[in-house]
């Protein structure tokens, strides 16, 4: 499997962050006006961890 360069990952992970961000903020948003959303706030934050570990998995180390 080709792995990912340090640009690819660094996209990956900041687009990963930015869209977690909108994503919590539309679950507090909600719960704000009184609606349930089926997921608790943080559950994002904590699957984007788990998929930022395994993006840097599968990144070339760098060559020192």
């Amino acid at each position: 499997m080709k792995k990912f360069n340090q640009m690819e990952s660094n996209l990956i992970t900041d687009a990963l962050g930015f869209y977690v961000a909108y994503l919590e903020s539309e679950i507090k948003a909600m719960e704000e006006d009184g609606k349930r959303s089926i997921f608790a706030q943080g559950f994002y934050t904590q699957i984007s961890k788990e998929l930022k570990d395994k993006v840097k998995t599968m990144t070339k180390k760098q060559k020192v």
